[in-house]
């Protein structure tokens, strides 16, 4: 009933003046916050919904979180509301059922047979994302503007766009000025280019797949794919090495998960370690 009810209010609330909507969603943040944490920047409110409400929230988060649900298979939110009232937007969102793997994995662990499930269901839906074909623009974020990305710039001011990923690769190494050891200069460079030689296509990437991103049931079936407000239009393997950047995430099983999940992409996993590891430029 309620994913009825949250269409519905994502066809009328655009009827409304901005300011009301705005106001609106104000209120009911302050009065979900006497009930219920916030959420990072979520705040859980009545009717089955979250919102994000601040100078922060970007509108592209809502776009691209609507087109990725009218055009793949992934399960995500219903956008019922995105507006922008002088330099503050107010993103409503569906509640979505499930708990996320990292509360899971922090209360019970993850099990081989659990991880070789998300596996499967990750490469099938991932797959639809990335059949989805790219803008003429090259390396972008949402918008054909610039990418907003921890990875590329740790204190996460957007960069780019890049008219190719030849010219993206180029950008990234020189930006990182990347000083290996001596004894292994040949080596890091000899597979930072091997990596950057190969040809990639440009795809639709979440940008932030992480465990506290999926939400799964209680038969381990993922019930939601959440945050998508990093999602950019980047070289195909970096769904995969971004999932790894935080230290936790390069090794065990979330590692597991995604090597099974992007098999082919061990030489750009390779790559990036170096440059991560040998790089002197942070932000």
């Amino acid at each position: 009933m309620w994913r009825l009810v949250h269409r519905a209010l994502s066809v009328l609330c655009p009827l409304l003046p901005g300011r009301v909507r705005f106001r609106i969603w104000k209120l009911l943040c302050s009065r979900g916050s006497r009930s219920w944490e916030p959420d990072g920047q979520a705040q859980r409110v009545e009717g089955h919904m979250y919102i994000k409400l601040s100078t922060l929230v970007r509108p592209s988060e809502g776009q691209v979180t609507d087109f990725v649900r009218r055009n793949t298979n992934i399960p995500v939110p219903i956008v019922i509301d995105n507006v922008t009232v002088d330099g503050e937007t107010a993103l409503v969102l569906s509640e979505l059922p499930g708990t996320t793997v990292r509360e899971i994995h922090r209360d019970s662990g993850v099990s081989d047979e659990q991880a070789a499930k998300l596996s499967r269901q990750l490469a099938r839906l991932l797959a639809g994302l990335r059949s989805l074909p790219p803008p003429a623009s090259g390396v972008c974020g949402w918008g054909h503007g610039p990418v907003h990305c921890e990875r590329i710039c740790m204190d996460s001011k957007p960069r780019g766009p890049w008219s190719s990923v030849d010219e993206f690769h180029t950008w990234m190494v020189a930006r990182s000025r990347i000083v290996a050891p001596p004894e292994k200069s040949d080596e890091v460079w000899s597979c930072i280019k091997a990596a950057h030689s190969r040809p990639h296509r440009i795809c639709l990437t979440h940008n932030d797949l992480a465990s506290q991103n999926i939400l799964v049931d209680e038969q381990f079936n993922i019930t939601g794919i959440i945050d998508w407000e990093a999602a950019a239009w980047m070289p195909e393997y970096w769904e995969y090495t971004k999932s790894m950047f935080l230290p936790w995430d390069r090794k065990g099983w979330w590692y597991r998960i995604m090597r099974d999940v992007f098999p082919q992409y061990e030489v750009e996993r390779q790559a990036e370690l170096y440059i991560w590891n040998y790089r002197e430029v942070y932000s």
